[in-house]
């Protein structure tokens, strides 16, 4: 079962197979200037929304049939080449997005030193206007 997408990267379900997100934060933020008043407190100006910011974490799992480290490999990759993505989660499109950074947790190291069973990732996201 189809749970969403990041790019050609799609988060499903199966009996064999199981890549789906762990969760899901969103930020959002305005900018403004605060101008110096010469014996007064500062005035703010609005100046505009910023871009919203997406923090995912994914665990990558090799017995539930993702390689760990070829899918990780791949997300830092879209991240190195500043490639915009769509991102859809829970059937919600959440629009373009940018990988700014991609952090991994390598966990249960095989007996053989060959492969880990599990990668933990964290994403942070920026929207792509």
């Amino acid at each position: 079962m189809r749970v969403g997408s990041l790019g050609d990267i799609v988060f499903e379900t199966s009996a064999s197979f199981v890549l789906t997100p762990g969760g899901l934060s969103k930020t959002r933020d305005a900018r403004f200037e605060d101008h110096q008043v010469q014996g007064e407190k500062p005035q703010s100006e609005f100046l505009a929304p910023d871009l919203a910011g997406l923090e995912m974490s994914i665990r990558l799992r090799a017995d539930l049939g993702v390689d760990p480290f070829k899918m990780a490999d791949r997300l830092s990759l879209y991240c190195l080449q500043g490639r915009v993505l769509r991102l859809i989660v829970a059937n919600r499109n959440m629009g373009k997005v940018t990988l700014r950074s991609v952090s991994q947790e390598w966990k249960y190291i095989n007996p053989n030193g060959k492969g880990v069973q599990i990668i933990d990732l964290k994403l942070t996201m920026k929207e792509y206007v």
